[in-house]
């Protein structure tokens, strides 16, 4: 399902910002309670382009949604996928 930000749409031009270690430093921040500008902080990504991949990546939504949902749960985001 992460599998999907490694997967560049168009072969010429800048590679992408978010990929699949971005997402995972992403979801574990949030999943340890840290805020969204927090954990675009730990990432090295900003807030907009978070929220610009948010907007218009549903897998990129869904698993920032699960880690929020499992921040009071004793485990690590890597054993959900």
């Amino acid at each position: 399902m992460l599998r999907s930000f490694m997967v560049n749409k168009n072969a010429v031009g800048r590679p992408p910002k978010v990929n699949y270690k971005i997402v995972i430093k992403l979801a574990d921040a949030l999943q340890h309670s840290a805020s969204v500008s927090d954990a675009c902080r730990y990432a090295g990504i900003s807030r907009d382009t978070y929220y610009r991949h948010f907007n218009n990546e549903s897998v990129f939504a869904e698993t920032m949604n699960t880690a929020k949902a499992n921040q009071y749960k004793l485990m690590s985001f890597l054993t959900l996928y």
